[in-house]
């Protein structure tokens, strides 16, 4: 087996390669009688958004998850992720968890405090919202209703009509192959999200005891949430539960087994997670997917870009020449934001690039700094404005300006982390219109180093990551930074890539300057 996160070259021909291996598993075991006629599954169909008119105006709870995650950085809303966790600590001590109502009064009063900490996005207001205030029923209800108003669906209709034709007529262990390539054709952060659920409802069973028995309790309760009715596709109305709609006489036995068949679908699913999560051997075998993705070695790059010499400087030297010229030669396309002050643009890759991943550029005028004081920001204090940095260090310290390091990025709660080992240096660029004015460029590289078998999680790949300081030409008194970035975090799509990383980096920009400021505007 190997996980989903070893691979990204070859990713949307995984894509087309597990949509092709269940359609062929339907055909093959499933008769004209009890299939039924699918529209064309395409990947821009099942990564379309719901219409923008279902969650105008609306802050955490009906927001879909990529539009949250490209507007606030996160991905689940931290209150939503900290109630989770507040339910792990407490689903022992509580019998009928998620089953047993909590106060319609209290439910509403945490939502609001919930929409009303997403409005000001201030930390400070995370002591505001005091689960241990609450029942763990009325924070179980909350969590709940979180997912169930989701626009989109966890697993789109038309997957989750292909599931209850198909599974009906499989073996147990191609019941568990099927629904593990339906789980890779979901959009990135749909998958992420999905996978911390089942994760989390695994953990809860298992503190409450008989895991199998409470698992399909569970999956009964989280049925709504995960899988929509693929009955309303075509309904005007919102979501609704698909089993209370009745459509062309379908009789009640008929509704009842393809529910207990997703139910079953479901627990499977939690029970299976960690399988769940890797890409089948038969699919990589038929793909030839590598193990993993390998880097350089640091005397490997440098010699490589010096014609077969060892020279530090002079390959940072080159290395800061090409990123000048390709600061001014690439051509950079703006992408409009809601995201304030941070100018976004991207470059897509063309069919001779080696990595065919996408570049960003992103920019921020920081007030009242100057070039140093931003320069040790970046350095020094990552944690202070990147929260999803869990774990950093210095493995190897070169130089005061050259050095090895490695640190850990979380994006999401209950899901594995990404590594990196980068070297990292920095260089002063002195400006040739005023010899004054001194910039700075910080650089990283990933490289292959003998320690990163220890890091957990997966390993990611910096390709390019540069940080431009420099005053700000038209401003006094303030310092503009450019980012460049160019990163394969694993088994991303070429969706993700292309619409929601480069948010996530104008978001750290935006957290950098706030270091400073000491505000947060962040509004959906």
């Amino acid at each position: 087996m190997k996980t989903i996160i070893y691979f990204y070259h070859q990713h949307q021909t995984f894509i087309f390669s597990a949509l092709s291996n269940l359609l062929k598993m339907t055909e093959e075991n499933c008769t004209l009688e009890n299939v039924h006629s699918y529209e064309a599954i395409t990947l821009t169909k099942l990564n379309k958004l719901p219409k923008s008119t279902t969650w105008k105006g609306k802050r955490v709870f009906g927001v879909p998850l990529r539009v949250y995650q490209q507007t606030t950085g996160q991905i689940l809303p931290i209150p939503i992720t900290n109630a989770l966790q507040y339910i792990r600590l407490h689903a022992g001590k509580c019998d009928g968890l998620f089953r047993k109502p909590g106060v319609k009064s209290k439910i509403e009063r945490l939502r609001s405090q919930i929409e009303t900490w997403n409005e000001s996005s201030d930390e400070s207001s995370l002591d505001s919202i005091k689960f241990d205030d609450y029942q763990p029923y009325v924070v179980a209800d909350t969590i709940r209703q979180y997912f169930r108003e989701l626009p989109e669906c966890l697993i789109p209709p038309i997957i989750t009509r292909l599931l209850c034709d198909l599974l009906k007529n499989l073996s147990q262990e191609d019941q568990l192959l099927a629904i593990r390539y339906s789980f890779f054709l979901l959009p990135d952060e749909t998958r992420e999200v999905l996978e911390t659920i089942l994760r989390f409802l695994l953990d809860i069973s298992v503190r409450l005891g008989n895991s199998q028995v409470n698992c399909r309790s569970l999956a009964r309760i989280f049925l709504p949430s995960v899988f929509q009715s693929f009955y309303d596709m075509h309904h005007t109305s919102s979501k609704i539960l698909w089993w209370k709609w009745k459509k062309e006489k379908l009789d009640g036995i008929s509704q009842e087994n393809d529910r207990l068949i997703l139910e079953n679908c479901l627990m499977t699913m939690i029970l299976n997670v960690d399988i769940l999560c890797r890409v089948p051997s038969a699919l990589s075998d038929e793909l030839n997917l590598p193990l993993a993705r390998k880097t350089k070695r640091l005397d490997e790059l440098v010699r490589n870009a010096c014609n077969g010499e060892f020279h530090i400087k002079k390959y940072i030297s080159k290395n800061s020449e090409q990123f000048l010229q390709r600061l001014s030669t690439i051509k950079f396309k703006n992408i409009p934001t809601n995201i304030d002050s941070v100018n976004i643009s991207i470059h897509k890759p063309s069919n001779s690039d080696e990595n065919n991943l996408p570049i960003w550029k992103c920019s921020i005028d920081i007030p009242n700094t100057n070039v140093k004081q931003v320069y040790q920001r970046i350095v020094h204090d990552r944690y202070l404005w990147d929260k999803h940095v869990v774990e950093s260090r210095t493995v190897e310290k070169i130089d005061d300006d050259k050095e090895i390091v490695q640190y850990v990025l979380n994006y999401l709660d209950l899901v594995p982390v990404r590594s990196f080992c980068e070297f990292r240096f920095s260089k002063k660029i002195t400006s040739r219109s005023a010899s004054d004015a001194n910039a700075m460029l910080i650089s990283a590289i990933s490289i292959d180093h003998l320690q990163n078998h220890f890091l957990p999680g997966s390993m990611g790949i910096t390709y390019k990551m540069h940080y431009y300081i420099t005053p700000s030409p038209t401003q006094p008194g303030r310092t503009t930074v450019t980012q460049i970035a160019c990163v394969d975090f694993s088994g991303r799509s070429t969706q993700w890539y292309e619409n929601v990383y480069g948010c996530l980096l104008a978001h750290n920009l935006l957290s950098l300057r706030n270091t400073f400021t000491n505000t947060n505007p962040v509004r959906i």
